[in-house]
């Protein structure tokens, strides 16, 4: 935001390195961003211009655009023209960023690339994919919290794949206390991570409400994880009252430490304990 006027519907998320980072933009609605400074900085907007600056992705924006249109309006047959063109589009955006990576297996961007929710990888790649992506950029370019990420993803997903026993974990509860997943054997757990500043978390809690007042006398339950952040207790226990969330909430209040040694997802999942 700059001024009094907002470009609404534009993100960019930064790798933040140390180092200096500049910000350059034509106009006051940050619409033509470039970054400099830091190596970071500059291979990221490096990547970025190649994907904005090729021809054949010129419409995407505006494709992009009269897609949204067409769902707010229930346009199901221009809905499905621009999905398709969109479909098309991404599909390009796909293999440029996998050509990128493949070109520079030294720079850390490479694992941003892959990793970021924002990028044109997302949700296109295969975990199979992103192993032999990374398999390819130097150990010096895996040197950072991206790739151990990922990388502990992968491990994760081998011991709590579908069919075996959830890991384990405690934490307090609202009354400070201990409570352990395997509290809940013998249940259908739905193991909801989220967070009280989390807008789309707020949103999905009409439908978790919803799904343990239908099932709650059926052997279901739900275990609220709250990544909430230190020195956010009040907002957290406030929360879960004006949600009607009745069931029980554990947290360590450390903002996610709990999951990043234990589960790898911010959305719910169904176990069998």
């Amino acid at each position: 935001m700059m001024g009094s006027k907002v470009m609404s519907g534009k993100l960019m998320f930064l790798y933040v390195d140390e180092g200096r980072i500049t910000i350059h933009s034509k106009d006051s609605l940050l619409t033509h961003i470039r970054l400099g400074g830091s190596l970071y900085a500059r291979e990221l907007d490096q990547y970025h211009q190649l994907i904005n600056s090729t021809p054949a992705l010129a419409a995407y924006d505006s494709v992009k655009n009269d897609r949204y249109k067409a769902r707010s309006k229930n346009d199901a047959l221009t809905l499905k023209t621009k999905s398709a063109e969109l479909s098309g589009l991404d599909s390009i955006r796909r293999a440029m960023s996998i050509g990128w990576i493949n070109e520079h297996p030294n720079s850390p961007i490479s694992v941003y690339i892959m990793h970021n929710v924002f990028e044109p990888l997302t949700g296109k790649l295969s975990n199979e994919e992103k192993k032999g992506l990374l398999a390819k950029i130097t150990p010096e370019a895996r040197n950072n919290k991206i790739a151990a990420a990922m990388e502990y993803t992968f491990n994760m997903n081998k011991i709590a794949s579908i069919g075996k026993t959830a890991p384990d974990f405690t934490q307090n509860d609202t009354l400070g206390k201990p409570v352990s997943l395997t509290d809940f054997r013998g249940k259908y757990v739905l193991l909801d991570f989220w967070a009280s500043w989390c807008g789309p978390c707020r949103k999905e809690n009409l439908n978790v409400v919803k799904a343990f007042n239908k099932y709650k006398d059926r052997d279901f339950t739900v275990l609220s994880v709250s990544l909430d952040q230190p020195g956010k207790r009040y907002a957290w226990l406030k929360t879960i009252h004006e949600d009607q969330l009745t069931w029980t909430h554990v947290s360590d209040l450390k903002y996610g430490v709990m999951m990043s040694s234990n589960y790898t997802t911010s959305m719910p999942c169904l176990l069998t304990i």
